[in-house]
Order: structure tokens, then sequence, then C-alpha cells
């Protein structure tokens, strides 16, 4: 038996869509039938915990079938149909059903809800502050938040349509661009200048005495990015390391308890992991600005059909940049509480990235650092074996959009 008290082989399964007329609207919910062998069990809008407690009793059918949230129901119908409930995007799914559950959708007129996933990085804060005071409203979009940390996850769920947009490193965007996902980058988030880097033990101060040590980060993330990119100038080889693979949020946890030399990691992550004793930041984006962008990538789709949500995104995007700057101490309290640190760490740690406003967005020179680093990313990720093919760079970004924002 799995977890939740499934049997260990895969049942049968079915896609189920059943439409319900209301008297006022249609609702539309998509689930999951499956048989488990020890009865049927129906996967819509309901808590992981109802479905184990039921399953147990011998299968599962939900009783009380609201409005169907896409995220909701399809990100599961995913999971299951992928790995059979492995845990590489449990969290993606708790998240969202933590969010969503099994209430009734908002029904507020004019108001279009929108899933955006991303790691916890503190380059995107101001996506919360947006939400918390109400400037994606006034664009008539609500945003729900999934922290999901794995690539992999996200990007299955955007080949399916069932993830509306992320935020995430171009590095990142490459990858997906590279298996074909359906995803453009239509906005720069933050630049990075010092909020991305290694952590080291004090005998090691340069980044060749890294060779022959052993180093943690995420493998085929923005940290073995960050690493690929300073030995290739250096002309090393990351074969020179004992790479130890963790996961995104982990790597820093690694050093700090002693298991390795090094560990490449980001805010807010990189200040604790120095805090350590005896250890401290070996190199950062401040030192290599140029490679380590955040864009606000949304699917192709969306971005053709519905190009006035998309600007809405961004108005609400450089209506909470302003606000910030404006008043970085309220907004600091608001945002700081989603990363567990005080809101002067907050403070501290985002002088370590740039958040740029819509008049620097706008300028060629903008446009020619995004193509830049993608264009560096791309060749050392396809040297490395990262990724298939090298996708194209104009076809994997869209800045129409964003020059059109306010006219």
């Amino acid at each position: 038996m799995d977890g939740l008290g499934f049997p260990n082989d895969k049942p049968r399964k079915s896609l189920v869509k059943q439409t319900y007329d209301t008297g006022d609207n249609l609702i539309e919910t998509v689930g999951v039938q499956y048989d488990t062998g020890r009865g049927v069990l129906w996967l819509d809008n309901c808590s992981l915990t109802d479905i184990s407690q039921d399953v147990k009793n011998g299968g599962y059918r939900s009783n009380n079938m609201k409005v169907a949230n896409k995220i909701n129901s399809s990100i599961v119908m995913i999971y299951l149909e992928k790995n059979w409930f492995r845990t590489h995007i449990i969290t993606l799914i708790l998240v969202t059903l933590f969010f969503t559950g099994c209430k009734q959708r908002s029904e507020e007129a004019g108001i279009e809800r929108v899933s955006i996933a991303f790691q916890k990085w503190v380059g995107y804060g101001p996506l919360y502050l947006a939400q918390e005071k109400g400037f994606f409203k006034e664009e008539g979009i609500e945003l729900v938040f999934i922290d999901e940390q794995l690539d992999s996850a996200r990007r299955d769920a955007f080949k399916q349509g069932m993830l509306d947009c992320e935020a995430g490193t171009i590095d990142l965007l490459i990858s997906k661009r590279s298996q074909d996902t359906p995803i453009v980058a239509v906005l720069e988030i933050d630049h990075s200048l010092g909020s991305d880097g290694i952590v080291a033990t004090e005998e090691i101060t340069t980044v060749e005495d890294l060779i022959g040590k052993k180093v943690a980060f995420a493998r085929d993330d923005v940290g073995e990015t960050f690493i690929s990119y300073l030995f290739n100038k250096k002309g090393l080889s990351l074969k020179d390391i004992t790479i130890v693979p963790k996961g995104p949020d982990d790597a820093w946890l690694t050093f700090l308890n002693g298991e390795v030399d090094a560990a490449v990691t980001w805010e807010p992550w990189l200040s604790k992991a120095a805090e350590k004793t005896g250890g401290h930041i070996l190199i950062s984006t401040k030192d290599e600005p140029e490679i380590i962008i955040d864009t606000l990538n949304v699917r192709e789709d969306i971005v053709k059909n519905n190009p006035e949500l998309v600007k809405g995104l961004m108005r609400g995007w450089f209506k909470a940049l302003k606000y910030y700057k404006e008043n970085p101490v309220e907004a600091s309290e608001i945002i700081a509480k989603h990363y567990d640190i005080t809101p002067e760490k907050y403070r501290i740690q985002v002088e370590g990235l740039l958040w740029e406003d819509y008049a620097t967005q706008i300028r060629s020179d903008e446009e020619r650092e995004w193509i830049k680093a993608f264009n560096i990313i791309s060749e050392l990720k396809f040297m490395n074996g990262r990724i298939p093919k090298k996708p194209d760079v104009e076809r994997s970004m869209n800045r129409n959009l964003l020059k059109e924002l306010y006219k």
C-alpha cells in the first residue's frame, strides 16, 4: 500500500468530464476515475486527506460537486497519470488544494483566476504584494500561487495546459523551450546582483579551490547553471568536483549541516548558509551580474488568445514595484511572511537584485541583455548535454505586449 492507502499496483483509470446546469450557468468539472481494486475512486475538488479516509472505506465519490477549478483537478490528473503519487509533484497538488480546496471558486464579476508557480526566491515577493494590495484585482485578476520547486513538474503542467504562468530564471525557460514547452517570456521580473552565489568553507577562497571538493546544488537548475558558467569561464569541468545533487531548497542545508564543502544557492538561503561558523560567500552574482535574469513566462495560447489578461498581470507587477519603492517598510512587512524572515532581512536580501521599472524594461539595450544571457546559457546547457537542442531565442520571448502596455 502507498501513503494514501492505495494498492501499489497502478489502478485502471479513466478521465471523466461532467457538466452541471445550476440554473445560472454551466459548471464543468474534470476528474480522474480510478478502479483501485477496492472500489472506484473519483478525484475532484477535494482534499487528499478526505480521499485517503474514503479509500480506506472502499472508495470515494464526491457528493458535493462544485465549480471545478481547472488547476486543482487537472494537476491531480497529471500527477496520477504520470507517476502514480510520486512525491516530486505532491507540493503542487497540496498547495493548489490548500488555496482552492473543495470550496466554490469566486463568482465575483469580472475576476479571472490565474495560476502561477515558482520557486522560493525573494525576487518574486512583489507578486504577493500585488495580490494582497489588490493591484491584480484592479486588473480583474485573482492570482493562485503554487509553490512548486521542481521545474519538471511545472513543465509537465504547462504541456497539459493546466498551469497558466510562472516566474523563473532564463535557464529554466531554456530547458522548457528545448522540450517544446509552449511558454514565452513576456516581462523581466528581476536581475540578480548578489542574491545568487556559492557559499563555501573558509579554506576555499577561489573557484579553482572547489576542485576535488563536494559541492551541493540542484541539477539542471539555476544552481548548476551558475557554477557551470563560472567553471566554463575558467576552463574547468564539473567532472573535477564531487556533485551532491539536492533539491532547489535543500542545498544550503547540506552545507549548513557540514555534509559538503560548498553549495550553490540563493536568497533567502544564501545569507543563512553564510552564517555557518567558518563559512563565507565565495562568489555571487554581484561578481558575475550578467547571467541570472528572472522572467514572467506565460503559456503561448494565453498570450495569443487573451493578451489583455497578460497585460493586466504586467500592470499589477509594475504597480507593486512602485509601491515597494515608495513604501519599503510596509511592503516588506507584507512580503516577508511568505519567506519566513523578518521584514528587515527581506529588505537587506533584495538589495542583491534589481527590479527594473517599465521605462527601463522597454529599452532596446534591455532586450539585448535578455538575448545575450539566453544565448550564453543555451550554448552552455547544450554543450553539457542538459538540453536536446538549442531553442530559438526569438520564439522564446515576446516583448510586444510589454511595449504596448500603456498605449
